[in-house]
């Protein structure tokens, strides 16, 4: 599979001459654009002087097509999350069609070089830093936060289903497990040698293991 972030960590293309592009295109070139910007800057990458340049466009495109740096900075966030837990999501998918081989595959992906990557969490930084002021970015991030634990929502009831056994909160549940694979996946970012990816996934599957046992209720 591909890293989804594989488009921002090299140089853009250059677009062949008097090609026309659509809106959605140009916006998405934007967004890699800015991703790219705070990947290399930070957050001085936060800057619509470098996206423009980054993107080879004047940057009153920008203002046409975002209106503020604000605007494009949550779009950027929403190509990004949305594209890792795609990433993850067709793991699942792809997976044999029982809740455990689905689950396991998610947790798999978590721990890949997909998510495993410290330019992710320079990145995440820099978006942390923006959702406390912004109310666009306090948007895209609710709405990535709820897609991702309704994910695993899913995934823990279909578990519970199949082996029956029952979960008192499934939301709270869900959470938690998520909570679980946050932590490990920052302390990991912190520092590398804190623990190898598969020790991450033997720990997830070892709390789903406490989850079937009733250690949560």
């Amino acid at each position: 599979m591909n890293d989804p972030l594989s488009v921002i960590k090299t140089k853009a293309r250059p677009r062949a001459r008097f090609r026309r592009e659509s809106p959605e295109e140009r916006r998405r070139q934007l967004g890699e654009a800015a991703l790219r910007c705070i990947v290399k800057h930070g957050n001085a990458g936060v800057s619509v002087r470098q996206i423009a340049a980054e993107a080879g466009v004047t940057q009153g495109l920008i203002t046409h097509h975002f209106g503020e740096i604000n605007e494009l900075v949550a779009f950027a966030f929403d190509l990004m999350s949305t594209g890792l837990l795609q990433a993850v999501l067709k793991a699942v998918e792809e997976a044999e069609p029982t809740p455990q081989a689905r689950l396991d595959a998610f947790i798999e992906e978590s721990f890949s070089p997909i998510l495993f990557d410290r330019d992710v969490l320079g990145v995440w930084v820099v978006f942390w830093g923006l959702i406390l002021h912004s109310p666009r970015m306090s948007a895209s991030q609710h709405k990535e936060y709820s897609d991702y634990v309704g994910s695993v929502e899913k995934l823990i009831s279909d578990l519970a289903g199949a082996e029956g056994f029952s979960i008192d909160n499934l939301r709270l549940t869900a959470t938690a497990f998520t909570a679980l694979m946050d932590g490990l996946w920052l302390a990991w970012c912190l520092n590398p040698e804190a623990f190898q990816p598969e020790e991450g996934v033997s720990m997830c599957r070892n709390w789903i293991e406490g989850l079937r046992r009733g250690a949560y209720s």
